[in-house]
């Protein structure tokens, strides 16, 4: 896990963005975990800062008893935005602590974010044509699919549906169907 910074403050965080925003493609924000009682920044801090900049937060690696680190890298062109993001880029805007870094990477997802968030606000369960292909030939991962509460039908939709690169969309395919033919979730191992 490396390069790793563990700035004591919003500031210092803030201040590491701005210098290295443009230099890096990762950093791991170390955290301390709440029982050491050991002051750091917050989570929801970090997120926002790293928005203000164009990055966002990524895999979490737990170090040892008493920290704990979340990998942040710059978006890429296409990456996905979720509601809760798209509604704190906005009002870091309006705050005037977003960047121009952070304002192009909002700009060039938020068209397509915008319309995939509505589509879910609606209910909206949609697999990609191709998925639902494959999942219906396969029997008993649709019954399964079809018998699972809405949300987690949206998950497993949306989780296909991201794929972008052709190696990536089967891969999550063949994993779907394994697990849709064994009732199981989406993310539960």
């Amino acid at each position: 896990m490396e390069p790793r910074t563990c700035p004591s403050s919003r500031a210092d965080w803030r201040s590491w963005l701005q210098a290295n925003h443009d230099r890096h493609k990762e950093v791991w924000l170390v955290f301390w975990k709440k029982h050491t009682g050991k002051a750091g920044i917050a989570y929801r801090e970090a997120v926002e800062e790293a928005l203000c900049f164009g990055w966002i937060d990524g895999l979490k690696r737990t170090i040892d008893d008493q920290r704990y680190a979340y990998r942040f890298t710059p978006r890429r062109p296409r990456s996905r935005w979720s509601p809760l993001n798209i509604r704190l880029a906005q009002e870091l805007i309006a705050a005037g602590k977003m960047t121009p870094a952070g304002q192009r990477a909002f700009e060039r997802g938020r068209p397509y974010d915008e319309s995939v968030n509505a589509a879910r606000r609606a209910g909206d369960i949609s697999l990609d044509p191709e998925f639902e292909r494959a999942l219906r030939a396969d029997g008993q991962a649709w019954r399964n699919f079809q018998a699972m509460a809405p949300g987690y039908r949206r998950q497993y939709a949306g989780w296909l549906n991201s794929a972008k690169r052709p190696e990536t969309r089967r891969k999550r395919l063949k994993e779907a169907l394994e697990r849709l033919r064994e009732n199981r979730k989406p993310g539960m191992k």
